[in-house]
């Protein structure tokens, strides 16, 4: 025996409960944009994780999203301009990221590494005595600073000053003896002074400081 369906209970059946679920995620949504209406920090640390959480999976374009929200209620927030000037450089923003980490220095003048990081965009973008002001504060603020002094170093090899580019690969590898990439540099800068017995020496070492780094 077959049984008849009333098709029109069962559509207002769906219906119905469609339009409940539908109330119950906009009263979540209302819920949650109160909170942060009445807690801005709580939402600058909601967004701060977010972006955080996004960055490490690899979603830049979403942590972007998440840090610019803050700025918008917290336009000076150092920590969050840092992650977002970082962010930039990596993707290749320059302009942006040049934009953002002198907006940092500005905001707070004692922070190496953003300094580092200006000056290695500036550099990046062929403004070299800008790279090297930004570069020297970096040092200045951080005397050890290996990766600012190779940086320093490539300046000045891109201006044919091999022996201003010698000191400071010296003292990049003083710092950071393990620095490969300043042992090549210093024998193509004594390569470049004729000096060729100097750039044999440095060249083998890259080549042992390498395979004891592997």
């Amino acid at each position: 025996m077959g049984y008849n369906i009333d098709t029109s209970e069962l559509q207002f059946f769906v219906k119905a409960v469609t339009i409940n679920a539908k109330k119950l995620i906009d009263k979540s949504i209302d819920v949650y944009n109160n909170l942060l209406q009445i807690d801005p920090e709580s939402a600058k640390e909601i967004h701060n994780e977010l972006g955080d959480d996004l960055e490490k999976k690899g979603n830049f374009e979403g942590a972007i999203k998440a840090y610019k929200t803050i700025l918008l209620t917290d336009p000076n927030n150092v920590n969050v301009l840092f992650k977002l000037g970082k962010i930039y450089t990596r993707l290749g923003l320059s302009s942006e990221a040049l934009e953002t980490f002198r907006k940092v220095t500005i905001l707070d003048e004692h922070i190496p590494e953003a300094f580092y990081l200006l000056g290695s965009v500036y550099f990046s973008t062929d403004a070299n005595n800008e790279a090297q002001t930004a570069l020297n504060k970096a040092i200045a603020l951080n005397p050890g600073y290996a990766d600012a002094y190779y940086k320093l170093g490539l300046i000045a090899d891109a201006r044919n000053d091999h022996d201003a580019a010698i000191i400071a690969y010296l003292k990049t590898i003083d710092f950071k003896p393990d620095f490969v990439k300043a042992y090549q540099s210093l024998g193509f800068a004594y390569e470049a002074k004729g000096l060729r017995d100097e750039a044999v020496k440095y060249f083998k070492k890259s080549l042992e400081v390498e395979q004891k780094n592997g």
